[in-house]
């Protein structure tokens, strides 16, 4: 596990991106375009594996379970991407200052089945626009 060098309290939307190569383990985090963190060894050849469930908002105490509301995300996601590689600096700058609109090859956030629990409202949103 890591702690983000990221502080997202302001109010205000931010592009967040994370890279990580199962390969050597290599992280880095990016908050607005901008380099924030970096390190290494992070579950290095531990590759995901398909079949899970992905859980946005909220910390589970067990695998799957155990929720506590006191540990909930409160706040407004939009446009969530996964891809199969690590993007470069320039491409993760381009897609934080809307400079282009890069669609995640794993997982495109336009294209997913998106499940809502515990009263979330989903609503349009066009960050560069």
């Amino acid at each position: 596990a890591v702690t983000l060098p990221i502080a997202l309290t302001d109010g205000k939307w931010h592009h967040v991106c994370v890279t990580w190569s199962t390969r050597d383990g290599v992280w880095e985090a990016y908050q607005d375009g901008v380099k924030k963190g970096s390190g290494q060894n992070l579950s290095a050849w531990h590759p995901i594996t398909p079949g899970g469930i992905f859980i946005l908002g909220q910390e589970q105490d067990t695998m799957g379970g155990r929720y506590d509301i006191t540990q909930s995300f409160l706040g407004e996601l939009s446009d969530l991407q996964f891809w199969s590689r690590v993007l470069t600096a320039n491409e993760i700058h381009t897609q934080a200052t809307c400079g282009g609109h890069l669609v995640g090859d794993v997982m495109s956030w336009s294209e997913e089945q998106v499940e809502l629990h515990g009263g979330l409202t989903e609503l349009p949103f066009e960050p560069c626009h």
